[in-house]
């Protein structure tokens, strides 16, 4: 009896001790701890799941500890915590802290180790370097805001570019040594292709002066001290706008921030003496011509989208949905519709450029029916035209009516479409790598008159069931270019 007794207390004791471990410890990978503290904002403890000596080989692991760097190097600065952080990394052995005296202070400047790790112009380089941008919330010395500017515009906005429109804009908010003639061109070319990209701050914001000796100020109003004066045709990229409305001159508006390429130098003036004119093709097509050769580089991921927003670059009726992270990758999920109520939206993102191959990268479903989870479309006459529809089911991928059976095991995949044109369709085939699964895909029909004029553009479309069922595709990302 006494024996039974303590052998229910042992079991008692072991199971509370199970229990208690699967409550309280966390058994998920590293960088899925790393990522999710990132989105809380708890960037000392990023820090502090790695050795301070540490440099991780995952892309990932190295762009969210760069990130939680500039995140603390804000706070820092701020007004917040600063005592408490100062102590935090004057102990910290293998990373150093700068003080840089500027018009405002002191700024404490934080070296990165993680950031030269990266894959420059891969994706995490370009989120790190955005963000550290973001980060700097008083002026910094001039060559190291031109340090970042020259940087910032060696990288192809492309697949972010409302981010990276924000950083470009924050950056030039800060006075920069002069930059060279190449340079200026780089950062000419790449402001004129944001300010034809609807959804960043820089979307119609080319202008020209109208009027003479018309006043810039150091800030939004007439209370302000002047800067300088300019006079049309004089050029300018705005880069923000104050609320407040006025009228100067019997002209009403806004002031705003804007810089001035011919001085390289950053102001406000009042929106009533501003015109504003289209983005210079020349500028745009010179943009174009420059990152050519990476067209076949242009990825569509799901890094740093929460759920509650649409996806960058996206646009479109959105219904917010939770993002799921799967071995250290955010994926979109595409849910099946209710049977009874099949409506769906859709969010779409515009491609620029000639494409002739698709990749994209997602793990299956459990579904008995199937699940469009992309969409081709064609853009011509201001309408969209759907090229391609893609399904998954349980045991199957379609392409418009084509099927292919899957081996059935659940693990991620990533497939591709190559399409070449004849007529007023295109042809397309299915492949895993080297091995084609099906041939001769038709497009939907198509305006042949308007394909062989070249005025046509493409764009990729996630359905979203406005009823969704408990099935879902997980997404992880789209590549597309040229072969």
């Amino acid at each position: 009896m006494i024996r039974s007794r303590v052998f229910f207390v042992i079991g008692l004791l072991f199971l509370l001790v199970i229990l208690f471990t699967y409550t309280f410890v966390d058994f998920r990978e590293r960088d899925d701890k790393a990522y999710d503290l990132y989105q809380s904002g708890s960037y000392l403890k990023v820090l502090k799941l790695y050795k301070e000596s540490e440099i991780p080989t995952s892309e990932l692991e190295l762009t969210i500890l760069s990130q939680s760097l500039s995140q603390l190097e804000k706070q820092i600065n701020g007004k917040d915590n600063q005592k408490e952080l100062l102590q935090f990394f004057q102990k910290r052995n293998d990373t150093k802290l700068f003080e840089w005296d500027t018009t405002r202070g002191t700024y404490y400047h934080i070296e990165d180790p993680y950031f030269s790790h990266l894959k420059k112009h891969g994706t995490g380089y370009k989120r790190a370097l955005i963000t550290k941008i973001n980060s700097i919330i008083k002026p910094i010395p001039k060559s190291e805001v031109t340090h970042f500017l020259l940087l910032l515009i060696l990288e192809d906005p492309r697949g972010m570019e409302e981010s990276f429109s924000d950083a470009l804009s924050h950056l030039l908010t800060f006075p920069f040594e002069p930059i060279g003639e190449i340079e200026t061109g780089f950062l000419l070319q790449t402001l004129h292709f944001l300010s034809q990209i609807s959804g960043t701050n820089l979307y119609h914001q080319t202008a020209t002066i109208r009027g003479k000796n018309v006043n810039l100020r150091s800030g939004p109003g007439r209370e302000n001290s002047e800067v300088g004066k300019v006079s049309e045709p004089e050029p300018t990229i705005c880069l923000e706008e104050d609320g407040a409305e006025e009228t100067i001159g019997g002209n009403e508006g806004h002031w705003k921030r804007c810089y001035f390429p011919n001085t390289q130098k950053t102001a406000w003036v009042f929106s009533g003496f501003l015109k504003e004119t289209l983005a210079d093709e020349t500028l745009t097509r010179e943009f174009e011509k420059r990152f050519k050769a990476v067209d076949n580089e242009i990825r569509i991921d799901f890094e740093g989208w929460d759920g509650k927003k649409i996806p960058q670059t996206f646009f479109g009726n959105y219904i917010p949905r939770e993002s799921i992270r799967v071995y250290g990758e955010t994926g979109f999920p595409i849910y099946g519709s209710d049977t009874k109520n099949p409506s769906a939206e859709r969010i779409c993102k515009k491609l620029s450029g000639n494409k002739n191959y698709f990749e994209f990268s997602f793990m299956p479903t459990d579904s008995e029916t199937p699940i469009p989870f992309i969409e081709i479309h064609v853009q011509y006459n201001h309408l969209e035209h759907l090229a391609y529809s893609i399904s998954l089911d349980q045991t199957s991928i379609w392409v418009n009516k084509n099927r292919y059976v899957l081996d059935g095991a659940k693990r991620r995949e990533n497939l591709s479409l190559h399409i070449n044109r004849q007529g007023d369709k295109w042809n397309a085939s299915l492949w895993r790598r080297n091995t084609g699964l099906i041939q001769s895909i038709r497009s939907y029909p198509l305006s042949e008159a308007m394909l062989e004029a070249g005025k046509y553009s493409w764009e990729i479309c996630l359905p979203l069931a406005t009823k969704p069922n408990r099935d879902h595709v997980l997404l992880f990302e789209v590549r597309t270019g040229i072969h």
